[in-house]
């Protein structure tokens, strides 16, 4: 294992050094050869060279790895961003191959591309190895979708004014939704329908989240900034954990009062998640801003109307409100696509952006063509 983490280390200073510098630094060349001569004593008489992350733990070649260090923890964290979760190291590999691999790495914008002796995506546990082109059985789909509903009620519980969020978890929860809807082809049966009142507000937040990240992708945003939409989409009702119960489930209609404090979740959210550094900028903006109107209405209200709604939480807030509206709760009925879809276009360049909404109605459309 010492020779698997030195080939961590250089791998991982290769990286850095391509995203201080550019990827024709003499240096990129050089740690990329020593790489490459470590990997090459790694995999001798060996059929490859499996690197796993499952949960937060790097696993090499099925074997829990224990002396990561810091530049372990650096390349998984790197990978879970990349919605990459396995990386298989085949013999014949070339040091033109790691060299690319690593300014593909140093790059956030950017997907890792298909090398011929390196294999990439997302590793299904029950199989083993890179699954990126298996679509999901519905068991699976469900088994998955369930998992991370029950993964963010506990990290939701573990929140407190005085405790910081569990970052690495809220990432690992992202990068597995991401993972599963670039293996399936129907957003709608990435959405989780509320199966009770109390696991409401975790179903939601990942329905948002997937929503996001559809529109998102769709727009042709990838890497780094698809993976903080999709945080702070997760996040964007965090401030509602700082809401008292009565009102938070209350099943009847709210009076003003309750309104009032219901209207503050957002401030409370933006204040929360703008303490947690690990976070991406956007998050606490989206928790603010997603019951702004495009139009400046909505709340909470700014002082002035040069304060434009942040086009992420633009996205969101299309999200939170169909995901609201189709969600069967006590108190309402739940809409169809259609109705919500015709609600959004009435509402054009006053609540919502009208070309968000024209994206999310071509999104809608193709999703139950697959239906």
């Amino acid at each position: 294992m010492e020779q698997v983490a030195r080939f961590l280390a250089v791998l991982m200073s290769a990286i850095s050094n391509c995203s201080l510098y550019s990827k024709e630094h003499k240096s990129i060349d050089e740690l990329s050869q020593k790489a490459f001569s470590l990997l090459d004593q790694i995999l001798r008489g060996k059929e490859g060279f499996e690197l796993m992350i499952v949960g937060n733990d790097l696993i090499v070649n099925k074997v829990p790895f224990r002396k990561e260090g810091i530049h372990g923890m650096n390349l998984l964290r790197r990978l879970k961003k990349k919605s990459v979760t396995g990386v298989n190291f085949l013999p014949g590999v070339t040091t033109d191959e790691i060299r690319q691999l690593i300014i593909d790495m140093s790059d956030p914008q950017k997907d890792l591309a298909a090398y011929p002796h390196i294999k990439t995506g997302s590793v299904d546990v029950r199989t083993s190895g890179p699954q990126s082109d298996t679509l999901l059985d519905p068991d699976g789909l469900a088994h998955l979708k369930s998992e991370q509903v029950e993964k963010l009620k506990e990290l939701y519980h573990d929140v407190s004014l005085f405790r910081q969020l569990n970052v690495a978890g809220i990432e690992e929860v992202v990068v597995n939704m991401i993972s599963a809807f670039k293996r399936q082809a129907s957003l709608l049966q990435l959405i989780s329908p509320v199966k009770s009142y109390s696991e409401y507000t975790y179903t939601h937040a990942i329905n948002v989240s997937v929503l996001a990240l559809f529109q998102a992708e769709s727009l042709g945003v990838k890497g780094q900034l698809l993976h903080d939409i999709g945080i702070a989409a997760l996040l964007h009702d965090v401030g509602k954990i700082f809401v008292s119960k009565e009102v938070l489930e209350k099943q009847g209609s709210l009076e003003e009062r309750e309104w009032e404090e219901m209207r503050r979740h957002t401030v409370y959210g933006a204040r929360y998640l703008s303490k947690i550094d690990a976070l991406p900028h956007i998050a606490p903006i989206v928790a603010l801003e997603h019951h702004m109107r495009y139009d400046g209405e909505g709340y909470p209200r700014m002082k002035t109307r040069e304060n434009h709604q942040h086009l992420c939480s633009q996205m969101v807030a299309l999200s939170d409100f169909f995901d609201a509206l189709r969600s069967k709760r006590p108190y309402k009925k739940d809409w169809q696509i259609k109705e919500i879809i015709s609600l959004m276009k009435a509402n054009e360049g006053k609540e919502f952006n009208a070309f968000l909404v024209d994206n999310f109605a071509r999104i809608m459309s193709l999703a139950l063509k697959a239906a």
